[in-house]
């Protein structure tokens, strides 16, 4: 057939470039030629035929799989696509590689539901190609080999690698779906939640681009985690380089994060009103690029899917709004500009109040970040206002750093959400930037093409490099094929000096530019191939990569490489009130810390990005890779279009055509004969026993040809044609025998089923009759009883009415028989009673007769024996008085003795019957454990019998579960050989000689991860420890002692001893398992714990908190565990917490035997501080603990390696006894990474002492007022124990080694107390809502709850060291101390009367030491915790010191959220209560609380104890004053609104201000001012006496600015104001007038202020109306003017002669007469002065006569307004340098800044605001001004620096505010935006 027959298609060939085409015509011996792409070409027949080849059927018709084609060329493979591309086919193969063409449109029907069906469980080339059997192959390929898979998906920008990552998502979240079909009862799906998350990161991370409308700018890589069941158990996704400037800027046709849009399009109304939303272009940072919209981008039904997708995220509502806050605060930003005056200040003020609003900052301090830097210098830090560029900077970094923590907060949350648990495998989908080539390339650009570098180099590696290097080395018969190889290319960018390095270098520069990188850059790589150095100088440079040459503009390389990030404005953001703003920066460390010479290096962005990439690769390597290549056909993104040179381009630098060549000739399956013969042994015949003929023999049963299958030298090799074959036939012969199996296993099963029926239907035979027969006999059993009954019933009834009437007789009888007896009683008793009297009767009268006899008897016997009575009585009372003296001791010696002995009965009474109740308890206790073990065991042979029961039916159910068995035991075995790996390196028992005794002790020692551990015994106990025990004698006072007990916790017993020796007398023992339960008693006894068992308590007190919470823990984890748990706890042995004693050993400084005789075997430990005596069982054990010691002292040892620095160092030595103070002594230090050593000298191995650095010690940096003192550079070391004073000569030698010392303090991870490790628990539990764990986590840690007890240590870690204290008066010790200290005075604060002191103590510590803040707070959470009277006094007292510190401090952002919790809690728990109300107080304070500048004073906390606001008085002129209401938070800018208000003033002009004023002395109080701070310096000045004496210091309220003196009502107050002021001034004599002025002035205020002159009348108080101290002025001036030469030389000489000679007593004398005459003199004349000047004065008055009170006052203000600088405020100053020298004025108005000589009218210079660059005052007491146009400052000396500066800021900020008004009204009037300069709004 001729190939030039019209109609065939042909290849033609053109200037060597192949196309494919179609004969059309041959005539007039010429043919010709159309092409596919729309071109006609015509030759001669002879030349066309030279020019075609003929085209192969294949190519004519198109082929899946690109692979398979004949014609092999790169025209062949475009032809292709072309072909499948016109009809809609946009997938096609080349083996297992995809590649996919972008139709730009729908496709219809391409992704249904349906077609994921179809493609389910096939293989690829079973159907047509498609991008879900890439996804299903790779689902299957896991499941076949077991392993990690991913697909790597690359293409340009605009290609569709986003779609197709959704697509595989799609289709692997379907499969997931069906493996858990009906088991999965989650209210939203992982499966759910992975798509889910595509929205948001589309929203945050994608953008239109020019070459595509929904470009990714930054690049992810999502991992999928499958469980063993097939179903999606977690993801994970990993961001890379999100590309943060285009936040603040677009290219033209460009647009931001689609985000922002959609917030715009479609929030709610309400949501735009409270975010100040407007449309698309009002925002600068949308607007730049001249493109706000597209019209294949929904924005308005984005907003819906992102908010919706972030609802199934779980995202919480808070935190939905606090993203679209902070994406509007962006929006803010953006629109925030800037002018200059002093320095940029932001131009309007609302946008700033509206992004402080949404950012929870103050407006001012977010200003302040915005326009101004700080640096600290010599200790000191310093401010410097910015440009206006420098403020543009500013704020675009803001936005930039806000929206990027933003994003990575976003892929964090979404993490969290899809994180897996257990992982059978995983599948990757890469979805990174594709390659980029715009007009301008700047460092995003190199960075992403960097990326796609490096992807392509793994394609490569892949599918050429690795796949012929296995071909060669298997020994295939093979022929190399050529591929572009990009390692140059890499090698430029990545090796030791290239290009990312030599940008990073250049970026740790502080003085580098991107002009500088550039030379570097040339200079270094000009002469490689694949870098390109412009021929034309310009600022770029080009890099010749895969996909073509790339030219990178370099402006603005550095800076974004080193991603400056202000510490001002991070930690400005820091201080957010909002929670969400402080999380998102709460990770971002600042560099101030590190601002030094040695400041160690920030990773920059481009090193970020390498070690990610580098990262990424690495989990590429470690996964079965599959390639999806993207194709875009053309560049306009319009469908239906392709264009040939675009889609060659991208074929050509993808590498398409070697691929489609190795694809053909290579075999991409390939198996090790192992793997092959297990998987296709079914299909063997014959008996063969070498592997590699098992394998022949099976692959030549099935292609003979060998075409599709080679056999290497370990591995099998087939094409996927082949391996098809094979998996179909291995399909047909497994289930052929699974059908055979399966036959065998149903007869059985069936054939046991029947059996089991047949068995049941005689258990139900056997029932049924039973139950039938047992009715029948309980119906006949009822029957006789119901007849029984009966009969009963009348017999009992019977006997019942006959007992009846027995009882009613009987009780007849007894009532009669008691009535009579009663009745005989009576009359007895009548008689008796008669009988007594009567007897009695004659009793007495027998004894009145007898008294009377006796008494004469008596009488007559004393008178005649009276005196020898008077002597026997005398010596008869002393003897009786003896005698009962004798008798009452013996009485009471017998009572006591018989009370002694009832008692010691008693005792051993009650001793005999708790004996006999212990031993009936112990016996009825052992008698419970037999029963409750006999039941055990039941129970456990029941449960085993129906588990092997279960068993035998779960294996004749599923025979899968032996393999779940297997896998199980295989965990045990892991977690074994886990445990094995975690023993210690050597243990044993050593005798060892130590303690106070210096005696030898046996001990178990351990040698345990570098550190040497000694416990009482061998550790197989749960826990031991010493601890105190009541009780334990048969005495009553034995039980009341306590005695300290060795205690051992094994398995549930606790037993106690004597004492910790090996062979100690066991006392008792206690089963916690029978224990009733375990009581925390630390309430009644501080640290105890109570085991309460059925018979007694026993009480046990730890030696710390933190030990009885430890056995607390334990010992209810052993009552309440189960067999498995406890069987857990004894494996966990040898905890260092038991240890008695611990060595680290880099400690050990010498280790050697010692030769001891009497001591065989010993060896010692040589340290710093102290010498280990020790001896071994045997010498083979002392060499074994010898080798061990030395193993670990060779890795831990002090090689020169590990000394991170090294020198000498002078250190000071205290406490000398023979000189005070302290001395220095030269020293050898040594820095390690985990000490800091020092040593007599460089070869001393003797270690003088060291420092064990961790994350609480610091290091305090050279001081330079120190070096002016000593003469040397000193830096301090804090440590736990010690502190280091070190010196040094070197100011850098210094430096270096605070730097080295601080590096390794912060690579040293935070020391975390139980107290934070409990708080982060309670927040856990609180987040998940969990209740129950919150009430438990209370009850189970003593250390959380109240303690009458005093606190041993902080709850919290604080930093080591001294604290120095500039004020003398107040002596602190260290933080530690500090914070035990106020903790006891927590304690005793109901024992105060008066609280108000103690409360500002402890404020005033917490002022001072700002880290002991967050303890306070901790200390009082503790012990308003667990309170059994929620009012009593102490608990009270401790809330109220609560409120005072909410109204005064905010803890850390961590403790702020334990107190809000804390508060809610109680407020819960207690709703009823005075706590309650302190509580709510406290935590409606913390909302608004501000940090303050001094201790509240006596009023605001006696306020805060009432929780009530306080009163504040305010003063104005003409002694009016007004009473107003603060809280601790309200700010003078409040408090003059308000009175602006009150007074009608709202509308001036004017500034208004308060004024803290005492007399004469008067300071602006700042808008931004907490007046509860003015009041409480008030209180401190008035305590130190500071101000005038008879005027206390007052809040006084008066004008500030004037800003429109001429407009003003002379009727209204604030002329009244205008009119008081200019008088002040004239009295502080800044007002120039002459001396005949300021008269006729003073006579118009004494007209104004009394009216018309009386006679008679006399002014006393001249200096109310007239600058006084003028007169005293003039007067000193005019002497020294009229002072001669000669006289002022011969009083100088005077003076020189007498300080030579010496002052004598008459020298003194006169001068001392000269001094005072002159003095004298001086008052005379001032005293005629100013009666002279008051007599002028009083005339002038007199002249006044008839004026009113406003006439005078308008005349005043008239003198005043003459003089220009009307409307200013004056200072005195004295210049330094110029024309600007001597006593001036400076007058700061609305307008300008003027100089005046003192005195005049005319200013010397004046300048604008404009021409004002900066101000402030640099050192105390000296202003300066840097003017526009002025080589040099402007420096003058005065008293009232900030006083100016205030007034100057306060102006600025009325020009600004005033200029966007114009701003606002000029947009207005013109409606619409019109470009308006800083110079024309002045």
């Amino acid at each position: 057939m001729d190939i030039l027959t019209p109609g065939n298609h042909v290849w033609l060939y053109e200037d060597k470039v192949c196309k494919a085409a179609i004969v059309e015509k041959v005539e007039a011996n010429q043919v010709t030629f159309s092409t596919n792409y729309g071109e006609t070409k015509t030759y001669p027949v002879k030349v066309g035929k030279g020019v075609i080849t003929a085209m192969h059927q294949t190519s004519i018709t198109g082929m899946e799989d690109m692979s398979q084609l004949t014609d092999l060329h790169e025209a062949a493979i475009l032809h292709n696509l072309q072909i499948r591309y016109n009809k809609d086919i946009i997938y096609t193969y080349i083996s297992s590689i995809l590649v996919a063409v972008n139709p730009y449109k729908p496709v219809e029907g391409l992704y249904e539901k349906k077609v994921m069906e179809h493609y389910n469980k096939k293989h690829i080339g079973d159907a047509s190609p498609h991008i879900y059997a890439i996804a299903n192959e790779c689902y299957y390929s896991m499941w076949k080999n077991n392993e990690n898979q991913c697909v790597l998906i690359s293409g340009e920008s605009g290609a569709g690698k986003t779609e197709s990552t959704k697509f595989i998502l799609n289709y692997l979240s379907e499969m997931s779906q069906e493996a858990t079909q009906g088991t999965d009862n989650r209210d939203v799906s992982v499966e759910e939640a992975i798509l889910q998350s595509s929205p948001i990161l589309e929203a945050f991370g994608n953008a239109k681009t020019i070459y595509n409308n929904n470009s990714s700018r930054f690049g992810k890589f999502i991992q999928l985690q499958f469980s063993n069941k097939g179903n999606i158990t977690g993801g994970r996704i990993k961001d890379f380089l999100l590309e943060k400037n285009r936040v603040v800027g677009q290219n033209p046709g460009e647009r931001n994060y689609h985000v922002f849009y959609s917030l715009l399009a479609g929030a709610p109304q309400e949501l735009r009103e409270k975010l100040h939303l407007k449309e698309v272009m009002a925002f600068h940072y949308l607007n730049q690029s001249g493109c706000i919209g597209d019209s294949t981008i929904d924005d308005s039904g984005s907003f819906d899917r992102v908010t919706e997708a972030m609802k199934v995220m779980k995202f919480k509502e808070s935190d939905i709004y606090d993203v679209f806050d902070v994406l509007a605060a962006i929006l803010h930003i953006g629109n925030m500009e800037f002018i200059t005056a002093g320095g940029a200040q932001v131009s309007d003020r609302n946008i700033l109040a509206t992004v402080s609003s949404l950012l929870g900052l103050q407006g001012y301090q977010l200003n302040d970040a915005l326009t101004q830097k700080s640096m600290i210098l010599r200790g000191e830090e310093i401010l410097t206002p910015l440009e206006i560029d420098e403020a543009k900077a500013s704020r675009d970094s803001l936005a930039m750093n806000l929206y990027a923590r933003c994003f990575h907060w976003i892929i964090q949350k979404i993490n969290s959400r899809v994180k897996g648990a257990d992982t059978f495998c995983s599948i990757g989908v890469l979805d990174i930037f594709g390659f980029e080539n715009f007009e301008v390339n700047r460092f995003e650009q190199f960075n992403i093409n960097y990326a796609n570098e490096k992807l392509q180099e793994y394609f490569n590696k892949h599918i050429f490099s690795l796949e012929q290097h296995e071909y060669n080395t298997e020994g295939l018969t093979w022929v190399d094929i050529d591929w572009t190889d990009n390692c140059e290319c890499l090698d430029l960018v990545e090796r030791k000096l290239g290009i990312l390095a030599l940008i990073d270098e250049e970026s740790r520069f502080p003085k580098g530019t991107d002009q500088s990188m550039l030379t570097k850059l040339h200079r270094a790589h000009f002469e490689n191939v694949f870098y390109i150095k412009p021929r034309i100088t310009n600022s770029k440079f080009g890099i010749k990569h895969y996909a073509g040459e790339v030219y990178y503009e370099t402006r603005g390389f550095l800076e974004k490489n080193r991603d400056t990030f202000r510490d001002d404005l991070l930690m400005l953001l820091k201080e957010s009130s909002s929670d969400f703003i402080y999380d998102l920066f709460e990770s971002v460390q600042t560099l101030k810390a590190n601002d030094t010479k040695t400041m160690r290096k920030k990773a920059t962005v481009s090193s970020q990005f390498k070690d990610s990439l580098k990262a990424l690769m690495n989990t590429l390597s470690s996964c079965n890779p599959y390639f999806v290549r993207c194709v875009k056909p053309n560049s306009e993104k319009l469908p239906d279009r392709f264009e040939a040179q675009i889609v060659m381009n991208q074929l050509k630098y993808s590498g398409m055509l070697e691929t489609v060549t190795i694809r053909r000739a290579g075999f991409p399956v390939r198996r090790l004969f192992e793997d092959f013969i297990k998987r296709y042994k079914m299909l063997i015949t014959g008996d063969v026993e070498e592997l590699s003929e098992k394998c022949s023999s099976i692959l030549a049963k099935y292609e003979s040809s060998k075409k599709n299958w080679q056999l290497g030298k370990t591995k099998v090799f087939l094409r996927e044609q082949l391996e098809y074959q094979l998996e179909v036939e291995r399909e047909r012969v497994l289930n052929k025998h699974a059908t055979v199996i399966q036959c065998a296993i149903k007869t059985y099963i069936v054939r046991k089923r029947y059996k089991k029926i047949l068995k049941l239907v005689v258990v139900i035979q056997k029932t049924y009759k039973a139950h039938f027969y047992r009715k029948k006999y309980l119906r006949i059993r009822k029957a006789i009883i119901t007849m029984q009954s009966v009969a009963r019933a009348i017999s009992a009834k019977k006997i019942y009415a006959q007992k009846l009437e027995e009882k009613r007789i009987e009780e007849e009888r007894i009532r009669e028989e008691q009535r009579r007896r009663e009745e005989e009683e009576r009359k007895e008793m009548e008689r008796l009673e008669q009988e007594k009297k009567m007897r009695e009767l004659e009793e007495l009268k027998k004894k009145l007769d007898e008294e009377a006899r006796i008494k004469r008897e008596k009488e007559e016997e004393q008178k005649r024996k009276e005196e020898a009575e008077r002597l026997a009585a005398i010596a008869r009372v002393k003897e009786l008085e003896e005698a009962r003296r004798l008798e009452e001791e013996e009485a009471r010696r017998k009572a006591e003795e018989e009370k002694r002995r009832r008692e010691e009965e008693a005792a051993r009474k009650r001793a005999e019957e708790e004996e006999r109740k212990r031993q009936e308890w112990e016996r009825q206790r052992l008698e419970d454990q037999r029963r409750r073990e006999e039941e055990e065991e039941k129970r456990r042979l029941e449960d085993l019998r129906i588990a092997e029961q279960q068993a035998i039916n779960d294996f004749d159910n599923s025979l899968a579960l032996f393999e779940d068995e297997v896998a199980l035991f295989d965990d045990d075995d892991e977690d074994t050989s886990r445990k094995q790996v975690e023993t210690p390196f050597y243990e044993g028992y050593l005798t060892m000689k130590g303690g106070m005794m210096n005696t030898w002790k046996r001990r178990w020692f351990v040698l345990r991860d570098d550190t040497v551990m000694w416990f009482k015994a061998k550790q197989e106990a749960l826990k031991s420890g010493w601890l105190m025990k009541k009780g334990g004698g048969t005495g009553t006072l034995s039980r009341r002692n306590w005695k300290k007990r060795w205690f051992v916790l094994k398995d549930t017993l606790l037993s106690y001893y004597e004492s910790d020796a090996e062979n100690a007398k066991q006392l008792g023992r206690i089963d916690i398992r029978a224990a009733k339960e375990i009581v925390d008693a630390s309430t009644e006894r501080e640290n105890a714990v109570d085991v309460v068992t059925y018979s007694r308590t026993y009480h046990m007190v730890a030696e710390s908190a933190d030990d009885c919470s430890e056995w607390y823990a334990i010992l209810t984890k052993v009552l309440k565990c189960k067999y498995d748990e406890l069987k857990q706890l004894q494996d966990e042995q040898a905890n260092p917490k038991n240890a008695i004693g611990s060595l680290d050993v880099a400690l050990i400084d010498s280790l050697a035997p010692v030769n001891l005789p009497s001591r065989p075997n010993a060896f010692a430990l040589v340290t710093a501080g102290r010498v280990y005596n020790m001896i071994a069982d045997s010498p083979e054990e002392m060499n074994n603990w010898l080798t061990a010691l030395y193993h670990h002292n060779a890795q831990r040892g002090f090689k020169k390696e590990e000394i991170l620095m090294a020198g000498w160092l002078s250190k000071e030595t205290h406490g000398s006894l023979t000189k005070g103070g302290s001395s220095k002594k030269k020293r050898y230090f040594e820095l390690t990474a985990n000490t800091l050593d020092f040593y007599k000298s460089v070869d001393s191995t003797q270690k003088l002492g060291t420092i064990v650095l961790n994350s609480l010690c610091s290091v305090l940096p050279p001081d330079e007022k120190a070096f002016r003192d000593i003469g040397a550079w000193k830096f301090i070391v804090h440590g736990r124990k010690h502190s280091y004073n070190l010196h040094t000569l070197s100011y850098d030698d210094a430096w270096r080694w605070v730097c080295a010392i601080q590096d390794v303090i912060d690579s040293k991870p935070p020391i975390e107390t139980p107290t934070q490790q409990l708080i982060n628990d309670l927040r856990e539990a609180a987040t998940a809502g969990d209740s129950v764990l919150i009430d438990l986590i209370y009850a189970r840690n003593p250390i959380l709850r109240n303690t009458p007890h005093t606190l041993k240590a902080p709850l919290l870690p604080l930093p080591y060291g001294q604290i120095a204290s500039t004020d003398p008066e107040k002596v602190y010790t260290s933080l530690q101390e500090e914070a035990v200290k106020v903790f006891s005075t927590l304690q005793g604060s109901e024992n105060v009367g008066d609280p108000v002191p103690v409360i500002q103590g402890i404020m005033q510590t917490c002022h001072d030491l700002r880290p002991l803040r967050d303890e306070v707070y901790c200390q009082l959470i503790k012990q308003t915790t667990g309170i059994q009277d929620p009012d009593s006094l102490n608990n009270l007292r401790n809330w109220q010191i609560m409120s005072c510190m909410s109204c005064t401090f905010l803890p850390s952002r961590k403790i702020l959220r334990y107190l809000r919790f804390h508060l809610k809690r109680q407020m819960e728990l207690f709703p009823d209560s005075q706590m309650a109300k302190y509580a709510q107080f406290a935590h409606q304070t913390i909302k608004r609380t501000r940090s303050r500048d001094f201790v509240p004073s006596r009023e605001e906390i006696i306020a805060c104890l009432a929780r009530r606001e306080m009163n504040a008085m305010v003063y104005c002129y003409g002694g009016g004053s007004c009473q107003i209401s603060i809280n601790s938070a309200t700010n003078a800018g409040q408090v003059i609104v308000v009175l602006l208000k009150g007074m009608g003033l709202d509308k001036s002009r004017n500034g208004f201000a308060l004024f803290e004023k005492s007399g004469s002395s008067e300071k602006v109080i700042d808008e931004r001012a907490i007046l509860a701070d003015v009041l409480a310096k008030f209180e401190q000045y008035k305590a130190q006496g500071y101000g005038d004496p008879k005027h206390p210091w007052q809040l006084f309220f008066k004008l500030h600015c004037f800003m429109d003196t001429d407009h003003v009502d002379k009727e209204s107050i604030e002329y009244g104001f205008m009119f008081e002021q200019a008088h002040e001034q004239v009295l502080r004599d800044q007002f120039p007038a002459s001396e005949e002025m300021l008269q006729y002035m003073a006579a118009l205020r004494l007209h104004y202020s009394k009216g018309d002159f009386v006679n008679g009348t006399w002014i006393n108080d001249l200096a109310a109306y007239y600058p006084v101290k003028r007169l005293k002025s003039n007067k000193t001036f005019k002497e020294k003017e009229n002072e001669s030469p000669s006289r002022s030389q011969e009083k100088r000489e005077n003076v020189i002669v007498g300080t030579l000679r010496g002052l004598g007593r008459g020298t003194l004398r006169r001068l001392q007469k000269a001094a005072s005459d002159d003095s004298l003199l001086i008052d005379e004349v001032f005293k005629e002065d100013l009666s002279a000047t008051t007599t002028s004065v009083i005339e002038k008055w007199k002249t006044l006569s008839g004026l009113s009170a406003d006439d005078s006052q308008e005349k005043y203000m008239n003198v005043i307004r003459k003089w220009p600088g009307y409307g200013s405020t004056v200072f005195d100053i004295e210049g330094k340098e110029g024309l600007f020298l001597g006593e001036l004025w400076i007058g700061i108005s609305s307008k300008t800044i003027a100089f005046y000589r003192r005195g005049d009218t005319k200013p010397i210079d004046e300048f604008t605001y404009e021409k004002i660059l900066s101000f402030g005052a640099p050192v105390a007491n000296e202003y300066k001004i840097v003017i526009e146009g002025h080589k040099t400052p402007f420096v003058f000396e005065t008293s009232q620096v900030f006083e100016i500066a205030k007034l100057m800021k306060a102006y600025i900020n009325e020009i600004v505010r005033k200029r966007h008004s114009i701003v606002v009204d000029d947009f207005a009037m013109s409606r619409s935006p019109l470009p308006i300069g800083v110079n024309d709004l002045l």
